[in-house]
């Protein structure tokens, strides 16, 4: 899912390619989203049409790489501190969505410990393929790589302590339905913590108005009608261009 679909802190890949995307061309512009039926079960309606196509396209790594991982991207330039908002502790179980190329990776790796594992979740297979090189090459033995799909974890239920997802909300082509996958792969009272990019007219530039899906009243309305309760918004983390929520199940 690196953003793959769910790519993670990256870029965006997803789940959903990992992180979310900095870069918007006339291909992400859209209008009014199509609305998910309310029911489950019911037929899919995707809320934007071919948004992780790119990611899926032969040269997708030697482009976004760069990308995802530059630091002039604010989550980037911010990443140890995002990191140390997790609160994460040696032995937790962590879900990163949209793991992208795997810039979080590491660093998350690290606080889990020996006992904790990270799964890094995403749905393009460049990106998946890179995951794996990269927790092998950084003797990161707590990471295991997770093939998710547009509408899925693909992860056991309740096995998850932590679900991160950095930048790639806005990369979920069918958000109710992937969200219920997420509660259902969190542990009881399992925490998500979602860091997007803010939409305010006036504020965020022209580009990421186009390439952005939703608000964060939008978001807020789309996770806690899933049965997600919104714990806080993290405000110790200088972040300009996206915010950073905590929900639990």
């Amino acid at each position: 899912m690196a953003v793959a679909l769910l790519l993670g802190c990256e870029g965006s890949t997803v789940a959903p390619g990992g992180s979310g995307e900095v870069e918007a061309s006339s291909e992400t512009t859209i209008g009014p989203s199509p609305v998910e039926p309310d029911q489950p079960g019911g037929p899919l309606v995707s809320v934007r049409p071919g948004v992780n196509d790119s990611y899926m396209e032969p040269d997708a790594l030697g482009k976004y790489i760069s990308i995802f991982e530059g630091e002039r991207r604010e989550v980037i330039a911010e990443r140890d501190d995002i990191v140390a908002a997790l609160e994460l502790v040696p032995g937790l179980v962590v879900a990163d969505i949209g793991a992208g190329t795997g810039a979080f990776m590491r660093a998350i790796s690290v606080e889990l410990g020996e006992h904790g594992r990270l799964y890094a979740v995403d749905i393009a297979p460049q990106f998946l393929a890179h995951l794996r090189e990269r927790a092998v090459t950084q003797g990161l033995s707590n990471v295991e790589i997770i093939e998710g799909s547009p509408t899925a974890t693909n992860l056991p239920e309740s096995s998850v302590d932590v679900v991160f997802i950095c930048d790639v909300y806005h990369h979920l082509e069918y958000p109710s339905v992937y969200l219920r996958s997420l509660y259902q792969t969190l542990r009881p009272d399992g925490r998500m913590v979602i860091v997007e990019f803010d939409k305010i007219p006036g504020k965020t530039s022209k580009s990421m108005m186009n390439h952005v899906r939703q608000d964060k009243a939008t978001l807020l309305a789309e996770v806690t009608a899933e049965g997600f309760v919104l714990e806080r918004e993290v405000t110790s983390v200088a972040l300009e261009e996206n915010y950073m929520l905590v929900f639990r199940k």
